[in-house]
């Protein structure tokens, strides 16, 4: 049976994928200030996991289409 989503659960993976790129922007910013790699690679670690729902997303329509 598919599941039904309402518009706000259906933007929420691409607003992760935004959000994750932002913090990976902001460590980039902060290393450049600090001279540190430390913020580069803590906001590019936070930037792979919150891009996993999109890809997740992803597997998961590729899959349904299979299916059909």
């Amino acid at each position: 049976m598919p599941r039904h989503h309402d518009s706000g659960s259906s933007a929420r993976p691409f607003q992760l994928y935004a959000v994750g790129h932002g913090l990976l922007l902001a460590g980039a910013g902060v290393m450049h200030l600090t001279g540190s790699m430390l913020p580069m690679a803590l906001g590019a670690s936070a930037c792979l996991m919150l891009t996993l729902p999109l890809v997740r997303r992803f597997a998961l329509q590729k899959a349904a289409r299979r299916r059909l």
